[in-house]
């Protein structure tokens, strides 16, 4: 029964606090979906979740972002279940086992619907909440982890919400609604809030100005002006500014807990919330009852604030502090800083090096503090360069997502590596990684993962470089008797040094067998 709870270290412990040795262990051996048959409703608060696995998040390998609605750039899932089951068995083939719903509530044209109308209902014509919990369910049935993306940080211009607001401050009526965004009666009031290093009102960053994105805008129907800092756009494609949230007030953080105990209480397996770090008055404690803990609550789920730690400023608070289960792993690039592609550029150059240093400084730190790591696949032109960075990506231990578009999607190369990656417990998220010399550091990449229990240890060797190289890794600092080709089933026997031959941009991974 130690093997149980070591084999989970901390993270189960810190999930399952209190609960009994013997039901822990069989928690943990769960696997996906015993069955998804029940109501439509989801899990309510404090009901333990056994579909997906416990603490799916830590090994799970790859995420899809999809969208409900026709006319994004991401590619649309349907709600029919003959088609839906289709969909859902090919992400599985491809290595898929996260199902990532983007901006799934009623919205506007901004960001692909990211600007809600109507946060407690689907767009007209997708289909009702009923038929997105039957997604959830079929998701699970196929050993899909279901989350979504999300927005709490302003609505569309043509809210209902927004446009009673606008009345109520019109007639100088006093309204809840009214109270969730932020008014002035001058266009040169000052801004509503100060921010620090975590929760911006005006953060700088190159190609940013302040004062062009965030302003009071002037409404006509509340004849006052409403604090912006995003332009969407409007019903007939002209352009808006979308109207943001107060979290300084008591009534928005209440109705934002009311938005994730709605979609959580679906059956969903957690929530990616969008620009956490912009919200106006947004603090650790609001962050944690309105958010992070809410989630928390349902069980076993998932919880990543956008943004967090894109900015430069240190992502392990968000972890401590905030309650967050994990972050994207902004070490390896931040992509609104045009040339800040890690990964990228060590393809492209052929020189891996700069890799390491950024691990140590973001990834491993944010695994130290027991967080994941959550990490968009680069998109390549070169078949070989693309499955090399998906590679990179799954055996450095975060949590790959298709999120860029229709365009990036597993090849079959991909979902090799994919399914690997969540049978081999030194590639989960919260495995550890130890660089090994090669003959050549700037032109190769070898590293020694081992898994967070100690259970196994997987030596993977990469080239990058567009021609056929034979790589050497020195193992004088491995104990093993030999490796295992986990691709061909090879038996090496062990030396000081291993000699890999690889073909231009690929890699070999090897179980170290002790």
């Amino acid at each position: 029964m130690e093997t149980c709870v070591s084999g989970r270290h901390r993270s189960l412990n810190r999930l399952a606090a209190g609960i009994p040795l013997l039901l822990l262990c069989t928690m943990a051996a769960l696997m996906p979906l015993a069955g998804a048959a029940g109501s439509d409703a989801g899990p309510r608060a404090g009901e333990r979740r056994d579909n997906p696995p416990l603490l799916w998040w830590e090994h799970a390998a790859a995420a899809r972002r999809m969208t409900l609605k026709a006319g994004t750039h991401f590619p649309q899932l349907s709600l029919d279940p003959s088609k839906l089951g289709k969909q859902l068995d090919s992400l599985r083939e491809a290595g898929i086992s996260v199902l990532e719903i983007f901006a799934p509530a009623d919205g506007g044209n901004s960001y692909g619907g990211l600007d809600a109308r109507n946060r407690y209902r689907l767009d007209p014509g997708i289909g009702a909440m009923d038929d997105f919990r039957q997604m959830v369910r079929m998701a699970h049935a196929k050993g899909l982890a279901v989350i979504t993306f999300d927005n709490l940080g302003y609505s569309a211009v043509d809210s209902p919400d927004f446009l009673n607001a606008a009345d109520a401050m019109r007639e100088n009526r006093d309204r809840r609604e009214g109270h969730w965004y932020i008014w002035s009666d001058r266009a040169d009031a000052p801004a509503p809030a100060t921010g620090d290093n975590y929760f911006f009102v005006r953060p700088a960053f190159p190609g940013y100005e302040a004062a062009r994105h965030e302003f009071w805008e002037y409404s006509e129907r509340a004849r006052r002006y409403y604090w912006t800092k995003w332009q969407g756009v409007g019903a007939q494609g002209e352009p808006v500014r979308l109207p943001q949230y107060d979290w300084r007030s008591p009534e928005w953080p209440e109705e934002a807990e009311r938005v994730v105990r709605f979609w959580m209480e679906t059956g969903i397996d957690g929530m990616v919330i969008d620009a956490v770090n912009w919200y106006v008055g947004y603090t650790w404690e609001k962050g944690h009852r309105r958010i992070t803990d809410v989630i928390s609550s349902y069980g076993n789920a998932y919880s990543q604030p956008e943004g967090a730690g894109g900015f430069h400023e240190d992502p392990i608070p968000w972890i401590t502090e905030g309650g967050w289960k994990s972050v994207q792993d902004y070490g390896l690039g931040i992509w609104w800083e045009k040339g800040n592609d890690l990964v990228r550029q060590a393809i492209e150059s052929g020189d891996p090096r700069p890799l390491e240093p950024a691990l140590r400084d973001y990834h491993d730190r944010v695994v130290a503090a027991g967080g994941a790591l959550y990490e968009p696949v680069t998109r390549l032109d070169g078949a070989a360069q693309q499955r090399l960075a998906v590679a990179l990506v799954a055996t450095l231990g975060d949590l790959a997502c298709y999120c860029n578009g229709e365009d990036v999607d597993p090849s079959p190369e991909d979902a090799w590596i994919l399914r690997l990656k969540q049978q081999h417990p030194a590639l989960h998220q919260l495995s550890v990684r130890r660089r090994l010399p090669t003959n050549s550091d700037d032109k190769y990449y070898a590293f020694l993962r081992t898994a967070a229990d100690g259970s196994e240890r997987v030596l993977v060797v990469m080239n990058f470089q567009p021609s056929p190289q034979t790589v050497e890794v020195d193992l004088s600092g491995v104990a093993a008797v030999s490796l295992v080709d986990l691709k061909t089933g090879e038996n090496i026997h062990r030396q000081n040094s291993v000699r890999v031959v690889l073909p231009p941009y690929q890699f070999a991974l090897y179980e170290v067998v002790k």
